[in-house]
């Protein structure tokens, strides 16, 4: 399977961190966010992983060079002169994207910890089994329809009838998306080359639904943390540092060994939050997580 992570967002709000780094790159728990996103991948075999680049492009190269992710091939598709959205992000890295297969795309910044090994494999079997354009790893989460926009559907089906920030009926019920999809190759006939900025959903996969093609969402109970602003950065390391410190969980121990296989050995964010910094060390020190190291 080929997938594509998206890298090139400017993280205007996690500024001034983000000026300095771009976001893939800053460490949650010591670990640079993009290997979030890798370990969430691990156990589907990847031919082609790309890697679209604008904001600060020479260190994502450098991060994804040092992570060395399990693909076949690591590919970059240069965005530098214009951020094309993630729908034009997509359709530029349609030559490392395209096979007889659907693909995977992934937010290169997004906090997941399943509940299970299970999360991944049941979103390939799902996808393959409806036949549709789409699915979408979606939850559900309170702040859809007000917060931020949605997936929405009819209840107690999957199809997707519209991406809005409000529904148009009252029986329908809202999906967070989390930024993890399938696609089938077809989708690249309904990218619009006209549009310098195209976004997946709302114009994307939008037409590709007025035109007949199924989108469907794959909703879950699972974790999934807002690491888009500092404050919200902070509470998720608040809360992820309550796993690791809490009981034997499957939740601890895929953290633990995410932290051991992807950290940087460095923070950022937590320097200016020395109660946190201080928190995160004593866990680390007291799961033996890096028993000769101290977090820098």
């Amino acid at each position: 399977m080929n997938l594509m992570l998206l890298a090139a967002g400017e993280g205007t709000r996690l500024r001034p961190y983000t000026l300095q780094m771009p976001k893939p790159k800053i460490p949650f728990l010591s670990v640079p966010l993009a290997a979030y996103s890798l370990e969430l991948m691990s156990g589907i075999s990847i031919s082609n992983l790309v890697v679209n680049t604008h904001h600060l492009p020479e260190q994502i190269e450098d991060l994804f060079f040092d992570l060395n992710p399990p693909a076949e091939n690591l590919h970059f598709s240069d965005e530098r002169s214009l951020l094309l959205g993630s729908g034009g992000g997509i359709h530029a890295a349609e030559k490392y994207l395209k096979s007889d297969e659907s693909f995977m795309v992934c937010n290169a910044d997004e906090v997941i910890l399943p509940q299970d090994h299970h999360l991944m494999s049941d979103l390939l079997q799902f996808h393959r089994s409806h036949g549709g354009i789409a699915t979408l790893l979606t939850k559900d989460h309170p702040g859809v329809g007000h917060q931020f926009g949605g997936a929405w559907t009819l209840p107690g089906k999957t199809r997707v009838v519209q991406f809005s920030k409000t529904k148009l009926s009252p029986e329908q019920h809202g999906h967070h998306f989390v930024g993890v999809m399938l696609l089938h190759p077809k989708i690249f006939s309904y990218f619009k080359p006209s549009l310098e900025i195209e976004n997946i959903l709302y114009e994307t996969l939008t037409l590709a639904m007025q035109q007949g093609e199924e989108v469907h969402v794959f909703n879950r109970s699972f974790d999934w943390f807002e690491t888009g602003n500092s404050k919200d950065f902070l509470e998720a390391t608040r809360s992820c540092l309550e796993i690791l410190s809490g009981a034997e969980s499957w939740k601890r121990s895929y953290l633990e060994n995410l932290i051991r296989k992807w950290s940087s050995r460095q923070v950022l964010l937590e320097k200016d939050a020395p109660e946190i910094l201080r928190k995160m060390q004593d866990v680390f020190k007291a799961r033996s997580l890096f028993p000769d190291e101290q977090i820098s």
